[in-house]
């Protein structure tokens, strides 16, 4: 697997990133709110179905943005109690580099791998 425990320059760069990260959505959720607050009234029947479309895929990428706040709210919970970088599933160490690809990660690419063979039995 090639786990290996973080440096600490490495755990605060991976910190940074969350927080960064974290402030850009919240900073996509004002936009957001405004933008479904002023949403118009529109007479054309095709405008209004463009709209109607547009505010579909905000609400779902807004969705995608408030799971994702989840998993960088719980990761930045780890730092601060030093289990950052442990596979909640087999408890061994995720390796650096999946860490730094994917900060807020909660499993090792092993366990990720077998959750996903799981769920895409059921789909």
């Amino acid at each position: 697997m090639n786990a290996t425990e973080l440096t600490e320059v490495e755990l605060q760069n991976l910190k940074e990133s969350l927080l960064f990260q974290k402030g850009t959505i919240l900073n996509k959720t004002h936009e957001f709110k405004e933008e479904q607050s002023s949403m118009a009234a529109v007479a054309d029947e095709a405008e209004a179905a463009s709209q109607d479309i547009s505010n579909n895929i905000s609400i779902h990428l807004h969705e995608r943005d408030r799971t994702a706040l989840y998993a960088i709210e719980r990761a930045l919970g780890k730092i601060a109690d030093g289990t950052y970088g442990q596979c909640e599933a087999c408890s061994e160490l995720i390796s650096a580099r999946r860490l730094q690809a994917r900060p807020f990660t909660a499993l090792c690419i092993d366990c990720m791998e077998e959750q996903e063979s799981h769920s895409s039995i059921f789909q």
